[in-house]
């Protein structure tokens, strides 16, 4: 049986983004801007952000499963599955300039077999393929980018082996 494994997506940004739709209203609030028509508006386009900010926030909602089926991607607005039988590889993506620049920079790319790669949009090869991949995993909490590739490249050809075993 393999193992199940979950990894909590990373939520600085919604924080981030939390704390600023807050003070944003708050702003307007205080300014007396929020009986102005534009006042109205920005205060309501920020409540609407402030609360997908806050929905980010909540326990287990983004997280990245990885079981014997493949790697399920999920968020509180959207999911995607990612099948072991499709996946060819996975490489570290630099998303800087530098490249001695920190691993904050750095992403997971995952490659695809070519029936796959031939499936997806245009759209899509045409902004992953310049990055060196066909896609990019959701930055996990607490792993560094260079050690979850090493794992996962371990997880696929633990699937590969135990499905040549298996066809043996």
């Amino acid at each position: 049986m393999t193992p199940v494994l979950h990894f909590h997506m990373l939520t600085r940004r919604s924080r981030l983004g939390l704390m600023f739709s807050l003070g944003l209203v708050g702003l307007m609030v205080l300014a007396g801007q929020f009986d102005a028509s534009w006042g109205r508006w920005i205060a309501y386009l920020a409540t609407c952000a402030a609360l997908v900010f806050a929905i980010h926030q909540f326990p287990g909602s983004s997280r990245v499963t990885l079981d014997a089926d493949g790697i399920l991607i999920r968020s509180p607005f959207w999911k995607q599955k990612l099948d072991w039988r499709n996946l060819h590889g996975f490489v570290l993506v630099n998303l800087s300039r530098d490249p001695s620049d920190t691993p904050d920079r750095c992403w997971i790319g995952y490659l695809v077999s070519e029936p796959q790669r031939q499936a997806m949009p245009d759209e899509t090869l045409r902004i992953f393929e310049p990055l060196g991949c066909h896609g990019l995993l959701p930055k996990v909490a607490d792993v560094e980018p260079q050690e979850l590739v090493h794992l996962l490249n371990g997880v696929l050809r633990f699937q590969r082996a135990e499905k040549q075993a298996s066809a043996s």
